[in-house]
């Protein structure tokens, strides 16, 4: 009260005597009922820092459990008892978060050193030896056989033993030997008891998982709910194993990919029954989201070596209900114009493969020719290996090329071959994995029959992960060309290889890149091109990109030394929206040539540059 009556006093010191009397005599009684006071507690400024952690993913999992860092701004601590209080909370949550990562003999320091305008709290962190598993046991309580159980698992087994003691490895384990029985046909399997023993002698973590397979079962009646515009047929014609074939996980996850890899639906649940039926059957349910199946795409850019470019099409995922799609495309630029259609059917005599048509006219005028065709490609496509798609098929084009002053028509039938393999994280803007594609066509001109030679083109592209903050990632790509069995001036000069533009070496114009007649380019039989780029995602939807890109063609032969090797380098800008980033480069040619390069290029499209 004393200290309530001392503050009343100073809130009423520089008035005048009478005036001062009569704020006293305010004050008082308001100080004597209790009624409610203003709190004058000082709030406690302070920084954290963090040494002794290098691993920058542990680094981030520390700070997104600290309340120092959580509260600073929202709730600062009102005095000294109260930060050390929150410092300790921290201490034992990070000591959690260490272990989660597998460190369980780490130290942890709070040093809280009061400065002039600040506290400092520093928590120096060991985080001591890694510790990795030593002993894997696994009990399956309804087997017969104990030891044989535990062979049933032994390539898991060897595969764990060694592996750092962290939490997430530990639950990817348990599901995956859960996903192994459900695999052996027993869809009720679970985990009865997990049990981890830490040995801190050996730097060890035991392992033992108590398991229960519960019944084998066999596959029964399928039924379907939320299906509208889809028939029933299609579904059906997807399922790949027939009522009473053993149980088995995978192929249900399998096709809940094909499923959804379909494009008609949001989403697609698969639920089995809680209990098999009196024959040992297990029945399925499958609810479906079915989302949109027709589509408008626009699309257009700019790049400064080819001018504008628009792009306008339409697709149907649909056709008779039965997952049949078409699409087609008109393109528009200061290059030519022309139109791409194309129909696709799903399960073409076998589950797994697809019948794709595509017509495709097109009349294009560049530096290097004026070339007017139409045409049309039967292929057939489906997965070989695991993201390994194969590809065959028959196409015939006839085209009209002018190159200089001379004209000539080709009738050219050809026969491609296609491997493409895709690990990438992301179809738009990976970040991580790679894509290998190769692809080898012969053709045959049925109008000079003596016009014949086979293209071979092979690519591949790699992204990597640098660092998670800042967000940066590496991408890189090489491509390498050949065409054999003719002459360079007895091949069409639209199926040449070219490079240069804002698709192969940037800071050149399109197709300059290699054998020229002036300013014309002539194209070759071997082309390799090289790029690579560190990307940097500053914000959600901002990003800078460093690149540089090389190529070369050839008239005939592989270059014989790196010096043939155009280079252009730049920066870009990326702006990310929901169907990929928007990109805008800027690249500048390292070798320009006197009158035929301009000192930059400028791009503007969809989607990074590879």
């Amino acid at each position: 009260m004393t200290v309530a009556l001392y503050k009343a006093r100073r809130s009423c010191r520089g008035m005048s005597n009478r005036l001062s009397g009569w704020c006293l005599a305010l004050l008082v009684p308001v100080i004597f009922w209790g009624l409610p006071t203003q709190s004058v507690a000082e709030e406690i400024t302070y920084r954290v820092r963090f040494s002794g952690v290098e691993d920058r993913a542990l680094l981030n999992d520390l700070k997104s459990v600290s309340d120092m860092i959580e509260l600073r701004r929202k709730s600062p601590p009102g005095s000294m008892r109260q930060l050390q209080r929150r410092a300790q909370r921290d201490a034992n949550r990070f000591d959690a978060v260490l272990r989660s990562h597998g460190f369980y003999d780490a130290t942890i320091e709070i040093d809280v050193r009061p400065r002039r305008r600040f506290v400092r709290v520093r928590y120096d962190i060991d985080p001591g030896p890694l510790y990795t598993i030593q002993r894997l046991e696994i009990v399956v309580s309804d087997a017969l056989d104990a030891s044989r159980a535990n062979r049933h698992f032994r390539d898991i087994k060897s595969q764990t033993i060694g592996e750092p003691a962290r939490a997430p490895f530990v639950l990817q384990l348990q599901d995956r030997l859960i996903r192994q029985l459900e695999q052996d046909g027993h869809p009720f399997a679970r985990k009865v008891h997990r049990r981890v023993e830490i040995e801190h002698a050996r730097r060890a973590m035991f392992l033992t998982f108590e398991l229960e397979r519960g019944p084998m079962a066999r596959y029964g009646p399928v039924e379907f709910s939320g299906l509208q515009r889809v028939r029933p047929r299609l579904i059906n014609n997807s399922i790949p194993w027939e009522i009473g074939d053993p149980f088995d996980g995978s192929q249900v996850r399998a096709f809940q990919r094909r499923i959804m890899d379909l494009g008609l639906f949001s989403s697609a649940r698969i639920i089995h029954a809680t209990e098999l039926t009196t024959e040992g059957l297990l029945p399925f349910e499958i609810e479906f989201v079915e989302r949109k199946h027709r589509s408008l795409q626009l699309g257009a850019g700019y790049r400064s070596d080819e001018g504008a470019l628009g792009r306008v099409g339409f697709e149907h995922r649909n056709l008779r209900g039965v997952g049949e799609r078409f699409s087609t495309q008109f393109t528009l630029s200061e290059q030519g114009y022309g139109n791409e259609s194309r129909y696709s059917k799903p399960h073409f005599r076998r589950l797994d493969q697809n019948l794709i048509v595509t017509a495709r006219a097109v009349n294009e005028e560049t530096d290097a020719y004026r070339s007017r065709t139409i045409g049309t490609l039967v292929t057939v496509d489906r997965p070989l290996f695991d993201h390994v798609i194969g590809s065959t098929g028959v196409g015939f084009r006839y085209a009209s090329v002018r190159e200089d002053v001379l004209d000539e028509e080709f009738g050219l039938l050809y026969t491609p071959f296609g491997l493409d393999w895709d690990g990438s994280d992301d179809v738009f803007d990976p970040r991580r994995g790679g894509r290998v594609s190769l692809s080898f066509t012969p053709f045959r001109d049925m109008i000079d029959s003596r016009v014949a030679f086979t293209k071979a083109r092979i690519s591949a592209t790699r992204y990597q992960r640098l660092t998670r903050r800042p967000q940066i990632d590496a991408a890189a790509r090489v491509v390498f060309g050949q065409i054999a069995g003719a002459a360079r001036d007895s091949i069409p000069a639209d199926e040449r290889l070219y490079a240069g533009g804002g698709g192969s070496v940037r800071g050149y114009a399109y197709q300059s890149v290699g054998p020229l007649d002036g300013k014309r380019p002539l194209g070759g039989k071997s082309l390799i091109v090289a790029s690579a780029e560190i990307r940097w995602r500053m914000a959600n939807d901002l990003g800078v990109v460093l690149f540089a890109d090389g190529g070369v063609v050839n008239e005939e032969g592989w270059p014989e030394n790196f010096e043939e090797i155009l280079w252009g380098m730049g920066v870009g800008f990326r702006y990310f929206t929901p169907v990929g980033p928007l990109r805008f480069d800027l690249a500048f040619p390292m070798e320009r040539r006197q009158g035929i390069d301009d000192s930059f290029q400028f791009y503007i499209s969809l989607g990074q540059a590879f």
